[in-house]
C-alpha cells in the first residue's frame, strides 16, 4: 500500500539498517538493498533520511538502477509539510550526515540571479540555464566523429545569449520515453558540454550511443530542428583560475568531456595569469576511441603546462603508451604525488572510477568520499 510522507516521517529512518530517502518527491526504502548497492553502502548513509534527488541525477544511474528503485518506492512526499530543520549532524556507523545540499555547493549567483522584470531588459545579458526548470534547445547541427561518437551542437534563444555553466559543472537532459509495457518514463542523464561561455549563441555535447542507452538513443534520433529538454547547473565542482598547483586527471571514454571543459578554459587563462599544471590519463579500449585526439594532441603542442598519457586496452603495432587498466605504476609515473596544492579528478565508468578511488588512496591521496566534494582532494564527477 503506497504511504504519504511528511519529510519529518523520512527523517526517522537513517540508519542502515532502516533507511528511506527521497527521489523527485517519491519516498524509498533501501533497507534492503544497502549491502548490494554498487558504490558501497556509505553513498546510500550520505543521504539516508533526506531528499536525494540531486545526487541521484549527478551519477548518472543506468536504466536498471531505475528498475531496481521503482521496487524499492514505498509513498510519496506530503509536500504541504516543510522538511523540519536538522540541527545538528547524526553519526551513524562512522558516516557524519550533514543538512546540506547533497551535491556540496549551491550554482553560482550569477547563474541563479534572472535579469529584473523590465520590459526594456535585454535577453542577450540573461544566462539561459535554471537549474530547476527543463528549457528545450534546438538541434542547430551534428557532426559525426564515428560511428556511434558525434557532437551535437544546440542553439540558444540568440546568438549572443550565453549557456551560463560554469567549468567543471554538467547539464541534465529528461525525456519523456515509451517503455515496453506501454507506459511513459521521464529519464533523466547527465551530460558535461565541450563548449564554454566564450562561445555565446550555441553549446555542444560530445556523446557516444550505446546500444541500451535511453538518452543517448533518444539524441542519436533526432533530427535537425527537434528538440532536447536541459536544466542545469548541476555538480559540486567548480573551476577557478589557480585554484590548485597542479591537477592529475584520470579519464575513461566519454569521461574526458569535464576533463577538457577544465583544460580548456586553463589554456584560455593563461594570458590572465592563469599557472596551473595538468596531467592527464585517457583511458580507452581500442585506438579509435581516443574522442577528440587531436584536439588534445594540440593543445600539449601548444602548452607545455599540458601533458596527456593514452592507455589502450587492445593497443596497435607499434603502441608505446600505456596498455592494459590504468595502474598504480602508471599513476606515480604520470601524476603528480600528494601535496596540499595537488587534485586528482576522476571522471570514466564507475568501475574505473572504483578502483582509481583504492589506487590514490594507496599513494598517499586522502581517500575519496562516496559523494565528492570541492574540497577534496581527489574528486570524482
Amino acid at each position: 500500500m503506497t504511504q504519504i510522507l511528511t519529510p519529518a516521517d523520512v527523517q526517522l529512518h537513517n540508519t542502515k539498517e532502516d533507511l528511506y530517502m527521497i527521489i523527485n518527491n517519491i519516498v524509498y526504502d533501501a533497507t534492503s538493498f544497502v549491502e548490494e548497492h554498487p558504490g558501497g553502502y556509505d553513498v546510500l548513509l550520505e543521504v539516508a533520511g533526506q531528499d536525494a534527488t540531486e545526487s541521484y541525477i549527478a551519477t548518472d544511474h543506468s536504466e536498471e538502477a531505475d528498475d531496481i528503485l521503482s521496487d524499492l518506492k514505498i509513498g510519496t512526499l506530503d509536500l504541504s509539510v516543510k522538511p523540519t530543520d536538522v540541527k545538528n549532524a547524526v553519526k551513524i556507523d562512522t558516516v557524519e550526515i550533514q543538512p546540506e545540499v547533497i551535491e556540496g555547493i549551491e550554482p553560482p549567483p550569477a547563474v541563479l540571479t534572472q535579469a529584473p522584470a523590465k520590459e526594456d531588459v535585454n535577453v542577450d545579458t540573461i544566462r539561459i540555464l535554471k537549474p530547476d526548470i527543463f528549457q528545450e534547445f534546438k538541434l542547430e547541427k551534428k557532426t559525426e566523429i564515428s560511428h556511434n561518437v558525434a557532437i551535437y551542437r544546440f542553439t540558444l534563444p540568440s546568438p549572443t545569449s550565453t549557456f551560463g555553466l560554469p567549468i567543471g559543472q554538467h547539464i541534465s537532459i529528461g525525456a519523456f520515453l515509451p517503455q515496453p509495457d506501454g507506459s511513459t518514463k521521464e529519464v533523466v542523464r547527465s551530460y558535461t558540454p565541450i563548449s564554454g561561455d566564450h562561445q555565446p549563441g550555441f553549446f555542444d555535447l560530445l556523446i557516444k550511443t550505446y546500444p541500451g542507452g535511453a538518452i543517448t538513443q533518444h539524441v542519436s534520433a533526432l533530427n535537425i530542428g527537434d528538440v532536447i529538454r536541459v536544466r542545469g547547473p548541476k555538480g559540486a565542482f567548480m573551476y577557478t583560475p589557480n585554484m590548485v598547483r597542479r591537477f592529475g586527471m584520470i579519464a575513461g571514454g566519454t569521461g574526458i568531456t569535464p576533463m577538457l571543459q577544465i583544460v580548456n578554459a586553463i589554456r584560455r587563462g593563461r594570458a590572465q595569469g592563469d599557472k596551473t599544471q595538468i596531467d592527464l590519463i585517457f583511458a580507452n579500449v581500442d585506438e579509435q576511441d581516443i574522442l577528440l585526439k587531436e584536439e588534445l594532441d594540440a593543445l600539449v603542442r601548444e602548452d607545455e603546462g599540458i601533458r596527456v598519457n593514452y592507455v589502450l586496452n587492445n593497443p596497435p603495432e607499434g603502441w608505446t603508451s600505456g596498455v592494459g587498466f590504468v595502474s598504480k605504476e602508471m599513476i606515480e609515473k604520470w601524476l603528480p604525488p600528494p601535496a596540499s596544492d595537488v587534485k586528482i579528478l576522476l571522471c570514466g565508468p564507475p568501475p574505473m572510477v572504483g578502483a582509481m578511488k583504492k589506487i590514490t588512496e594507496s599513494l598517499g591521496y586522502e581517500k575519496a568520499r562516496p559523494v565528492s566534494k570541492l574540497e577534496d582532494q581527489v574528486f570524482a564527477f
